[in-house]
């Protein structure tokens, strides 16, 4: 058959409008393609307001760059990802155009078009699947044509159900059977909408010694089937899967219809393996239904078939009880199966248009080729041993037949859906011994496979990966070549180049799992290792350095100066290895988080290099506090001293000096002391003394402490020393003695003059006491760090001082 056989052609006036639609629905496409590739848009793209509609008229090319912006960019403001649209998608996007005008059209030239592409299509796909005089129901929700071939059994089974209702089955109740391994939001879906009691719904256990784990186990149906006709109850429909959602897998159809056809129950079928019958045209008989183009390829913009048939007046439980009526045929009808062409939509257009743009000989190669990619990939990855294929083995279970003898040799349906594959489900595993069957991976495994697909998704995108998980099996990766946005599939070489990436993470995983075990004995023989566990972590592991005698105290200060120091071992640590990285336990603690190993690495090296590093962070974090404990104290002792001073000179004075207008006679008629005045405070951070500075100021110059030079003089001492003890939970004596060296690159800490009140609860008037300024050249945002710990507010200057108060 021609699909693209052309109408007898006859005089008919072209219409202008037609043609403009589809070039600018083109140009749209266009603009947005180029925004994928890196075009700028401007900034009244995102500039909208989204609360009130604005009052001035927008220009067409304006609004498209709104709706181009809003598409282009999340939430977030992150660029979004656009799907690859090939040439045919591209012309089912213009269709779409195309019917929103046609919907303005008089209603009988509406009618007549819908009327037209629908008979066309169905037409078409019953010829392509082998489902001859079929009918066909087209949707938008890819449910939709089960829950109407439900509704339609319902009317079947109890002749009452249009006029009482759900009155109707209260003495005999509905039954749907279904499988587990099928989604159960399916029939609760079906359930709702039809108003029927979960109490319908009969789940369908798998097969458990024989044949594949995920398909269904006829006998149990059989079995349930029996039980609901004794029961009183209505066996009404069972929904079988041709290509399981995830894995692929095929029930036994022959024997599930065989059943149907004797308890007179509708069979209905779903699954991207369907598409197999393309490829080998055979009649299909019996009252089944088939769910067909279910969001793959380019689906995901044109209307989803359900082929079905009704009755088979061949049925024994026909010809036993009635023959097939009127009333028979006008439940589809009833049901809501037959397309409604008096409504203002054509809802089958894009599909027609893609059927036509494809061709019966392109239809065919795109279903073709997607077959063989999930056969060569199957072959490719199915060597490995420590990879488990979950998907339907292309061939059978013999391997006999390929995709290309298929085509050429002609089979039967149940063989043909057994022997063709659909997707590829496959997952890093254990080692398992001889005869061992494995069950759901260890949940160490489950993280490791998630890895592992988000590596291959990033390293090798040409075969495009989902992470799906298995509830009996764990985490897995699938490929599923008729979900792809585009209709080309990967190439052998592009597969080859998968494989090979794969091979390589492969290793990497292997290594990773021999040496977490010794990973784990040498932190838990450590002393200042912790082993902490990171549920979403597939690397290494995780630990945490802790001092010993810690983690008896953790009282919330220790939390903190742990964390910090687990930081600050981290930041060190990132500087030799970018394998490394910062974590948090479940606890809420910081940890060192190890990432992935080759068979080259050596774990005793990188726990020892941890530990060295730790000890060092340790030692330099032990010297800060004790610094910013010295400085503190010195800071303290400076401030008494000079209130105590300015108490002193106050009152030596006299407090008429300080009162406005007559201090200023009092100073004229007797002038102060030239040497007078509240001396300042340095601190000597190498000897821990806080200092007088009037030899700073006598000289110009901060003077060293020490034994001076031979021949030159003696400074003289100040007149105020005063030494500062600085006491830390860590151990500030042993601090003070580690660290030396690093106090001595620190500069003496100095206090200007002041001539403040000695207390800031007197009336008499002065100046605001002066802020103390602390001068450090090294370490300085450390330091600040541990000061504001410490509870003193500090200000880091522009000079490289810290302005405390």
């Amino acid at each position: 058959m021609d699909l693209t056989k052309a109408v007898p052609s006859v005089n008919v006036p072209k219409s202008p409008q037609l043609g403009e639609i589809a070039i600018e629905a083109s140009q749209i496409v266009s603009r947005l393609e180029q925004i994928a590739e890196g075009a700028n848009l401007t900034e009244s793209a995102f500039n909208q307001s989204t609360v009130f509609l604005g009052l001035d008229q927008k220009h067409s090319d304006d609004i498209i760059q709104i709706i181009q912006g809003l598409i282009s960019t999340d939430e977030d403001g992150e660029p979004t990802a656009f799907p690859i649209v090939d040439d045919v998608g591209k012309l089912v996007i213009t269709s779409h155009s195309l019917a929103a005008y046609c919907s303005n059209l008089d209603r009988h030239i509406l009618q007549k078009l819908s009327t037209r592409f629908t008979t066309d299509i169905t037409r078409w796909i019953s010829s392509i699947f082998g489902f001859i005089e079929a009918a066909a129901f087209y949707h938008d929700d890819q449910l939709e044509g089960l829950v109407r071939v439900t509704r339609m059994m319902l009317h079947y089974k109890f002749p009452r159900f249009l006029e009482d209702g759900a009155l109707a089955y209260t003495s005999s109740l509905p039954m749907i059977y279904s499988s587990v391994a099928s989604p159960l939001g399916v029939v609760q879906h079906l359930c709702r909408q039809l108003g029927l009691p979960l109490a319908c719904v009969r789940p369908v256990p798998v097969n458990s010694h024989f044949g594949s784990q995920y398909i269904m186990d006829v006998t149990a149906l059989q079995r349930l089937i029996s039980e609901d006709i004794s029961s009183g109850r209505t066996p009404l429909i069972v929904i079988a899967d041709v290509g399981t959602p995830i894995t692929g897998h095929v029930d036994n159809i022959l024997r599930i219809q065989s059943l149907c056809k004797t308890h007179d129950l509708w069979l209905h079928l779903r699954g991207h393996s369907l598409a197999a019958l393309a490829l080998q045209p055979h009649p299909v008989n019996g009252h089944v239904s088939y769910c067909l183009f279910r969001r793959n390829a380019s689906a995901h913009m044109i209307r989803i078939p359900t082929l079905y048939r009704q009755w088979d007046p061949a049925s024994p439980t026909q010809l036993k009880n009635r023959q097939v009526g009127s009333r028979e045929s006008t439940l589809p009808l009833i049901a809501g199966l037959k397309n409604d062409h008096q409504g203002r939509r054509i809802i089958s257009l894009s599909l027609w248009t893609a059927l036509q743009a494809l061709g019966k000989e392109g239809l065919h190669s795109r279903i073709r080729d997607n077959f063989l990619a999930s056969e060569r990939l199957w072959a490719a990855i199915d060597v490995y041993r420590h990879v488990r294929v979950l998907s339907q083995k292309p061939g059978g279970e013999s391997g006999a037949y390929t995709v290309s003898e298929l085509i050429s040799k002609s089979v039967n349906i149940p063989l043909l859906f057994e022997t063709t594959a659909c997707c590829v489900v496959f997952q890093f595993t254990p080692d398992i011994k001889d005869g061992e069957q494995l069950g759901r991976v260890p949940p160490y495994y489950d993280k490791l496979n998630s890895w592992l697909g988000q590596i291959l998704q990033l390293d090798a995108p040409q075969v495009p990966l989902d992470i799906c998980e298995l509830e009996n099996i764990g985490v897995v990766l699938r490929f599923c070549p008729f979900e792809l946005n585009t209709g080309q599939q990967p190439s052998v070489e592009e597969i080859q180049s998968f494989v090979q990436c794969l091979e390589q993470q492969l290793v990497i995983l292997r290594a990773t799992v021999q040496h977490k075990e010794t990973f784990v004995k040498l932190v838990n023989a450590s002393p200042v290792l912790k082993l902490v566990e990171l549920p979403e972590w597939a690397g290494l592991g995780g630990v945490r350095y802790a001092p010993e005698g810690w983690e008896q105290l953790l009282t919330d200060q220790v939390k903190e100066e742990l964390n910090n120091l687990n930081i600050a071992l981290v930041d060190t640590l990132r500087s030799t290895d970018s394998a490394f990285s910062l974590g948090e336990g479940a606890d809420g603690l910081m940890c060192v988080r190890f990432g992935m190993l080759t068979p080259q690495s050596d774990v005793e090296e990188l726990l020892n290099l941890v530990i060295r590093v730790g000890q060092s962070v340790e030692e330099n974090s032990r010297v800060l506090d004790s610094m910013a404990e010295i400085v503190r104290k010195g800071i303290e002792t400076a401030t008494l001293d000079l209130q105590k001073e300015n108490e002193e000179r106050l009152w030596q004075e006299g407090i008429l000096r300080h009162v406005p207008v007559v201090g200023t006679f009092v100073n004229w008629w007797s002038p102060k002391a030239k040497e007078s005045g509240v001396r300042g405070r340095s601190l000597n951070l190498t000897q821990g003394v806080v200092e007088s500075t009037e030899n700073i100021y006598k000289y110009h110059m901060q003077l060293q402490s020490g034994p001076p030079p031979v021949g030159t003089k003696v400074p003289p001492t100040p007149q105020v020393q005063k030494p500062v003890g600085g006491s830390h939970s860590r151990s500030s004596s042993h601090a003070s003695s580690q660290g030396t060296s690093s106090v001595n690159s620190v500069p003496n800490v100095k206090t200007d003059k002041s001539e403040n009140a000695a207390n800031n609860n007197q009336t008499i008037p002065t100046k605001p006491q002066s802020p103390t300024i602390v001068d450090i050249s090294s370490s300085q945002t450390n330091i600040q760090r541990q000061l504001s710990n410490h509870g003193v507010t500090t200000k880091l200057q522009t000079d490289g001082s810290v302005l405390t108060r």
